[in-house]
């Protein structure tokens, strides 16, 4: 672990540097001013900010009120250091989408690197089966119009499905459920459910992800396959539910027979 209160830009390019190359957390409290170019374009002028680097290389910027980062990127491939005239440069790239985050750091208050170490397990608010009957009865939360015909919904040889439905247009919705964030073995488990759906029954659903994040290898191979995501507030869900009675809205489970001829 080292911290450095107020060192030169100099002595923090030597620290940042070591720390990129370990993947290690950084805290960096600066002045800087930040670009981005990626998907859209950004400027954020100059003042004093809260900078992090996750070891996975993502990235956040932060300024002194609110919850939400201003710039953020995440688990970018690659994150740079140097040193550019009287300004300390970090950069990071993303290779898919390309994004570029430059932050142009003049005066440095606080830098802090380490090695964490984390094996705990996040539990939030409620369970995958708690999240999927909420969902069940609220289906407007994915999507307006989609009519949610069955929980459990078996697949072939694939499994279940947390959910099965039929969009305003009459075409058959599979969603599968994440309670934390959704990754790529999540898209590979529900672009299953899709082909095997469409292998017995001839047409091709959709197939929709759930989860409060998604992690962007997951968003770049929901993309690739063309599957679709939806975010969903977990604190929103958990009011929902609530209020909620017990017994409310009996679930229907689905059956084999079920596959053809879903109207």
């Amino acid at each position: 672990m080292k911290v450095l209160v107020k060192p030169s830009l100099e002595e923090a390019y030597r620290v940042l540097r070591e720390a990129v190359r370990n993947k290690e957390l950084i805290v960096l409290s600066a002045k800087c001013y930040v670009d981005y170019r990626g998907r859209s374009e950004s400027r954020l002028t100059g003042g004093e900010r809260l900078i992090i680097v996750k070891p996975d290389g993502s990235l956040l910027v932060h300024r002194p009120e609110g919850y939400k980062p201003v710039n953020w990127q995440p688990e970018s491939n690659i994150i740079e250091v140097r040193m550019e005239g009287d300004e300390l440069l970090l950069k990071s790239i993303r290779g898919k989408p390309r994004e570029i985050v430059w932050i142009y750091m003049s005066n440095i208050k606080l830098l802090y690197t380490d090695k964490l170490v984390d094996t705990g397990e996040f539990t939030m608010y409620m369970d995958e089966h708690e999240i999927r009957d909420i969902l069940y009865m609220y289906p407007e939360i994915i999507e307006e119009g989609l009519r949610i015909k069955y929980k459990e919904y078996p697949i072939g040889k694939r499994g279940y499905a947390d959910l099965f439905g039929i969009d305003r247009h009459g075409r058959p919705v599979i969603i599968e459920i994440k309670r934390i964030t959704a990754s790529r073995e999540a898209v590979l488990q529900l672009y299953g459910y899709v082909v095997e759906y469409e292998r017995i029954t001839g047409r091709r659903p959709r197939g929709i992800l759930v989860a409060p994040m998604f992690s962007a290898k997951a968003i770049e191979a929901l993309e690739r396959m063309g599957l679709e995501r939806r975010e969903i507030n977990l604190s929103k869900l958990w009011k929902l539910k609530s209020k909620t009675k017990p017994g409310e809205k009996r679930l229907k489970t689905a059956k084999l027979t079920d596959f053809l001829g879903v109207k």
